[in-house]
């Protein structure tokens, strides 16, 4: 082999070690939160609202699960979220039949150790006239409830 190209290899080499070997960095909101207080439009959150967790994974789902008080979980919601930058994420949820709706939240947030600042606005239906939209600002404080199982 004629040492330039020998050269070529070898470096084509190093490159491919070196650029696998750059850690990718983990999504800080993957895993499991507990919200520990949140505002709905500048008053307190209903207290339906308050024993709950919210799940997002790397497959960028995540599904939020009340805990009524007869002891049952049910799932809130669930779908999507895209992060757009360290402190921004957009949702997409799944409306009643399953299938992602047609409107994205976009929400806020900041991580500092193992709690989570999460602020923004949603948007929901009117009850009894879906075809009017109400935007609801949340402010929500979260604590990571998964310190074992992170993905």
């Amino acid at each position: 082999m004629q040492p330039i190209y020998k050269n070529l290899l070898l470096l084509s080499i190093a490159f491919i070690l070196i650029t696998s070997a750059i850690l990718v960095k983990k999504n800080p909101v993957v895993g499991t939160w507990k919200i520990t207080s949140g505002k709905h439009n500048g008053t307190a959150a209903p207290q339906f609202m308050m024993d709950r967790t919210q799940s997002f994974d790397k497959h960028n789902t995540f599904q939020s699960i009340i805990k009524t008080s007869e002891g049952k979980e049910v799932i809130a919601n669930s779908g999507k979220f895209h992060l757009i930058n360290d402190t921004t994420m957009v949702t997409y949820h799944k409306n009643q039949s399953g299938k992602l709706d047609n409107v994205a939240n976009t929400y806020n947030f900041r991580i500092q150790n193992d709690s989570m600042h999460f602020y923004g606005f949603y948007l929901s239906q009117m009850p009894g006239n879906p075809s009017l939209i109400n935007k609801v600002f949340i402010d929500e404080w979260w604590v990571k409830a998964d310190q074992k199982k992170k993905e």
